[in-house]
């Protein structure tokens, strides 16, 4: 336990959890963060959801979104944090998207009634590898760039590693941050002065330790199945490649049983694949 209070402790802003606490429990930070990285002005934005699940169907891929905001003209903003790149992050913004929309919209309703919707994600790594700070994308015309599908969804991909060169200087301060580097401007301090009183609240630590620990014990639990089939698909492969040499089934099976990884395994599981 002394060392997960120590884990906690060592928390930042780009950490899920710390990032989500923030930003639920500040809306003004919220809010201030979502102007600087959309360039807008939002004069308020509702309670923020942390980790809002939207499963559509029961037997779909449901999705867990970090921060879940709307504004006063309903609006939607989803941000994510993303401390590794990777390679499938555009099919995520894409479904992230697609099942918020389904969420907005209920059975009947008419198209019209789906609101302006962003998904938001702030990446430590370069996405895209043109060093840009900011890449955001919205549907054109291949055809004629000057018409745009008006589709009202977009979908922003802020770059901590990107060429700073003629950013906003309150953009580039948080951008640092993001990086570890020097805490400046207004809305950097005052994320850190809300991660530093984060750190000292206990039901909050209790909170992440309880998470950690569901998780730790969800990922022993993944290690523990896939070695298990690992070892099975591995005695399918061992019998086949034995039986050819060996044709008898009994001393196959005494074959097997020689290897340390299958000295367990039962006669019962060698006849199921010798046949």
């Amino acid at each position: 336990m002394n060392e997960l209070k120590k884990l906690y402790k060592e928390l930042n802003f780009t950490d899920d959890f710390m990032f989500a606490k923030v930003l639920v429990n500040n809306p003004e930070i919220c809010r201030r963060l979502l102007e600087l990285l959309l360039d807008i002005k939002i004069k308020s934005v509702s309670v923020p959801e942390k980790q809002k699940v939207i499963e559509i169907l029961s037997d779909s891929k449901g999705i867990r979104l970090d921060v879940y905001v709307d504004d006063e003209d309903g609006t939607v903003y989803n941000i994510e944090m993303q401390t590794t790149l990777k390679a499938d992050l555009p099919k995520r913004s894409r479904y992230y998207q697609g099942m918020i929309d389904l969420n907005l919209i209920e059975r009947g309703a008419k198209y019209k009634e789906l609101k302006l919707s962003f998904v938001i994600f702030i990446c430590l790594e370069d996405p895209f590898h043109r060093e840009l700070p900011v890449y955001r994308f919205e549907n054109i015309c291949i055809q004629d760039h000057s018409i745009l599908l008006k589709d009202e969804a977009i979908k922003v991909f802020i770059n901590a590693d990107g060429d700073l060169t003629g950013v906003p200087e309150d953009l580039a301060d948080f951008l640092r941050y993001l990086k570890g580097e020097a805490q400046k401007g207004e809305l950097v301090q005052m994320i850190e002065q809300e991660v530093k009183k984060a750190k000292t609240h206990t039901g909050w630590e209790a909170e992440y330790m309880t998470l950690y620990l569901r998780d730790q014990e969800n990922q022993e639990i993944g290690m523990e199945r896939g070695l298990k089939i690992g070892l099975e698909q591995g005695l399918v492969v061992l019998i086949n490649s034995l039986k050819e040499f060996i044709p008898e089934e009994e001393a196959l099976y005494q074959a097997i049983i020689k290897n340390e990884a299958y000295k367990d395994t039962s006669r019962e599981t060698v006849q199921k694949y010798f046949r």
